[in-house]
């Protein structure tokens, strides 16, 4: 019977430790990030998935972020005051984009902030909420890119005209 605590025991340090584990393969989310660019291609730390517009078609993995690339999405997200941004940028009056990529979305959950932004291209240069958001839009694309869970789905088959 003196087993028993000792197993209950090691079972809970297992079960609560910051590190992954077969049944917690990934970090814990500490910065959580929902992120739609283009016209299907989507990141979701809220749900761990990632999704690949293929140009046509659309490929589905799941895709978490480590502690460090949470680090430096949060400081980028900090320095950016990305939680003080308007809520919408609108595009540059009189201008147009063709194939027009709808509203783009980057949603940012930090502790009790919760901000999303949603944006239009073509972006006004002008604004500088835009250079914030094209910033971070950047270092997320290149994240995502380096992904093995990305290298591993396949290359895009097309592209929009």
């Amino acid at each position: 019977m003196k087993t028993f605590p000792i197993l209950l025991t090691g079972l809970l340090l297992v079960s609560c430790s910051p590190y992954p584990t077969e049944h917690n393969a990934h970090d814990n989310q500490f910065i959580q990030i929902f992120y739609h660019s283009g016209l299907y291609d989507e990141f979701d730390t809220f749900h761990g998935t990632y999704q690949k517009d293929l140009i046509p078609g659309i490929a589905k993995t799941t895709m978490w972020l480590t502690a460090r690339e949470q680090g430096i999405i949060l400081d980028k997200v900090e320095r950016s005051k990305f939680f003080s941004l308007p809520d919408t940028i609108y595009p540059e009056l009189n201008a147009h984009q063709f194939p027009d990529m709808g509203p783009q979305v980057l949603r940012v959950k930090y502790r009790d902030q919760d901000k999303t932004v949603v944006w239009y291209f073509p972006l006004d240069a002008r604004n500088i909420a835009t250079h914030l958001i094209e910033s971070l839009q950047s270092l997320l694309d290149d994240i995502i890119a380096s992904k093995p869970e990305y290298k591993a789905l396949p290359p895009r088959k097309g592209g929009y005209q």
